[in-house]
């Protein structure tokens, strides 16, 4: 093993590195593998609420095991009880958490932890917001708990510059996805964003979003610090797009009085996911400042149908595909042969793009 001042001064060298771009967090993960027999490690995400995890960002475990331990054993993850009580930046081994006669006991151990040679590990909790969980973790082919506990004080002499990096990818990812929006159609028409993250609180409220908010009762700010919708249905739309195993659709809209509601669900890489966390758009439109279609330049420069300019229409009103059909009295299939028209009219590919469209194509 690596003499600790030397080892220690190297993985500290790394963690900065990827602040400044020099390195990747696999770098940074690779060398902490040499500390331990057999090691492999990963940062963890965890919603203790749900009892669900990931490991995406890791540096040799197998995809395989990784997709199996986010969709299942990370349910069932012994330790994660746990690592939700136990104190932030503390480096500590497993039978910290769990004797090791009950952990070889458990299906976990037995159906997923051997399977890759794996006996223990050592971990340290880098940040807990709510019932969100950041984690670090080594696993490793050695059983002896003294051993293993040089690696875990390596992590709590760790944990400060672990947390001053994981502060600088939380604010630089937060302010990317602010910074992409404020560059896009939103600065060319009066329509107010909200960035929401992780439990429905908004991360950056624009000035039009604002006096939406203060005029109107479709959206407010409760009580907790959390975005409220007039109704529980959006409330159950937005929490379900913020949940880590969401697989809805990306954007969903509706009308609420005279206020369209747009939520997007922003896609992120796996390292952005981690250290954000899930993150939803709300745009909102009152019918003051909502743009009226040129329906006659729409037609003419594009050659749109009237069935085909009506679903436009509706589609730039927040309706969905099935709100659609029941208004036209038609199936879902002839409401979607029509939007596959509209896309090959206006070069575009998803309900989304064809909304930003009909908006470059309001009358001024």
């Amino acid at each position: 093993m690596p003499i600790a001042p030397e080892y220690d001064e190297q993985l500290v060298d790394l963690i900065y590195a990827t602040v400044f771009g020099e390195a990747t967090w696999q770098d940074f993960l690779l060398k902490l593998d040499d500390g331990l027999p057999g090691g492999m490690s990963g940062l963890l995400y965890h919603d203790s609420r749900r009892a669900l995890g990931t490991i995406d960002i890791n540096s040799r475990l197998p995809a395989d095991w990784a997709e199996n331990y986010a969709r299942y054993y990370s349910k069932i993850n012994p330790w994660m009880p746990y690592a939700a009580v136990r104190k932030v930046g503390l480096g500590v081994v497993a039978e910290q958490m769990l004797p090791r006669e009950k952990f070889v006991k458990t299906e976990f151990y037995h159906d997923s932890y051997r399977t890759i040679g794996a006996e223990s590990a050592v971990g340290i909790t880098i940040d807990r917001e709510d019932d969100r969980l950041f984690l670090l973790s080594t696993l490793t082919s050695s059983a002896d708990p003294d051993a293993n506990r040089q690696a875990a004080d390596r992590l709590t002499r760790l944990a400060p510059h672990l947390r001053r990096a994981f502060r600088h990818f939380q604010a630089g990812y937060r302010d990317k996805v602010i910074a992409e929006l404020g560059s896009t159609l939103f600065d060319a028409i009066d329509m107010g964003v909200i960035v929401v993250g992780f439990g429905g609180r908004p991360k950056s409220i624009s000035s039009v979003a604002a006096a939406v908010i203060e005029r109107t009762k479709a959206i407010r700010i409760g009580l907790t610090g959390k975005i409220k919708f007039d109704g529980t249905e959006g409330d159950l739309v937005l929490h379900s797009m913020l949940d880590l195993d969401y697989s809805g659709p990306r954007v969903v809209s509706w009308l609420s009085g005279a206020t369209r509601i747009c939520l997007v669900k922003v896609q992120k890489d796996r390292q952005s996911t981690f250290f954000e966390g899930p993150t939803v758009v709300v745009t909102l439109e009152h019918k003051d400042t909502i743009p009226v279609l040129n329906e006659a330049r729409l037609q003419t420069e594009f050659a749109i149908t009237n069935a085909e300019l009506r679903i436009l229409k509706a589609l730039y009103a927040g309706q969905s595909v099935r709100q659609i059909a029941e208004a036209e009295h038609r199936s879902h299939e002839t409401i979607r042969t029509h939007l596959k028209s509209l896309y090959s009219k206006t070069n575009t590919s998803r309900q989304a793009e064809l909304v930003r469209f009909a908006m470059r194509w309001a009358a001024r």
